[in-house]
């Protein structure tokens, strides 16, 4: 009998489908938006591959009776429960080193579309407002400052935040970074210069964001944090939308404690439509899309397949969020090596 694959009805997964039928595996497209879905649906599963929405909870998890394998496609895990999965000795794989060209791409854009002031110099001369003699539009392009004296602050310079400060780097900005895992060796490196928090506040004139979301980020930038800020910095975040107090950003913005968001993510997801940040034109949104474009979307769905694949075979795949589960008695690939 055929290994059963579950994923979500949301994604379109053709390369994942053909790769998991050439080895006997069928996938199944199911609707898994909510709990009940993903019980309905993927209690029979032999293994899941999971987009950044489908929320595999505890309860969730705990459903999963035949599932060999987790297999997000992506980087990020905050939707799945992997303290529970580990319980169940299921192990959780990821895509390390996928998109990581497309979401520092998309958080340079950010950068420039702000430090050019693209769309309000857009939506000026759309609503007439550059005109023959009028100084309107000087109004709107100050202030605007050359990137060779501007700073960049990182918040996590791994995979993507170095690369991040290496094209920051390649337009002459100075790179600071705050990551608390790394040594200053270690970020000088990765091209940035290792700072405290409060000195990456002080000091930056953008802040990208490329931290996970866990219990030491959510929330980390709240309204102290905004006013710590320059108030013509700006905030990106490519990352996880809960690293950032949103009413807290709101409020910066309206008082100037800072000069404007872009926000690729947000939380949650999406925005609820009369959100007041949706309101302010000092506010980039993209929907979640820094990930995007066609090589990611195959080279996300080759890995995460991949990973699917070798478990079934009974191996254990690369990138596991949680490899204690190899130790244990009760994990689900009992004849897999523990390399």
């Amino acid at each position: 009998m055929a290994a059963k694959v579950v994923t979500s009805a949301a994604l379109t997964l053709k390369m994942a489908e053909e790769m998991l039928s050439r080895v006997g595996a069928q996938l199944v497209f199911a609707p898994l938006g909510t709990e009940d879905d993903i019980i309905k649906h993927a209690v029979d599963a032999d293994a899941v591959i999971v987009g950044s929405t489908e929320p595999y909870t505890q309860r969730a998890i705990q459903a999963l009776g035949k599932c060999k394998i987790i297999s997000r496609m992506g980087i990020g895990f905050n939707n799945i429960d992997v303290e529970e999965a580990t319980r169940q000795g299921i192990p959780v794989a990821v895509v390390l080193d996928a998109s990581v060209h497309e979401v520092s791409d998309h958080a340079m854009a950010f950068l420039l579309a702000f430090s050019r002031k693209i769309f309000p110099l857009t939506k000026a001369v759309r609503e007439g407002v550059w005109k023959a003699g009028s100084s309107e539009i000087l109004k709107i392009r100050d202030p605007m400052f050359r990137l060779t004296q501007q700073s960049l602050g990182l918040v996590g310079v791994g995979r993507i935040g170095s690369r991040v400060a290496q094209k920051a780097r390649a337009f002459g900005m100075r790179v600071l970074g705050y990551d608390p895992y790394l040594s200053s060796w270690e970020l000088q490196e990765r091209g940035a210069e290792k700072v405290d928090f409060d000195r990456l506040l002080r000091e930056s004139d953008f802040i990208s964001l490329h931290a996970p979301l866990t219990s030491e980020t959510k929330g980390m930038f709240g309204l102290l944090e905004f006013r710590r800020m320059k108030p013509t910095a700006i905030i990106i975040n490519t990352a996880r939308g809960g690293i950032i107090d949103e009413q807290a950003l709101y409020q910066a913005l309206v008082e100037g404690s800072i000069a404007g968001a872009g926000l690729d993510v947000t939380e949650p997801e999406p925005p609820r439509p009369d959100s007041p940040l949706l309101q302010l034109e000092k506010v980039l949104v993209t929907a979640h899309s820094a990930f995007f474009s066609d090589s990611s979307l195959q080279e996300l769905q080759q890995k995460a397949a991949e990973a699917v694949i070798i478990a079934l075979r009974g191996d254990w795949p690369p990138f596991l969020i949680n490899p204690e589960v190899k130790e244990q008695e009760n994990r689900r690939i009992a004849s897999g090596s523990s390399r």
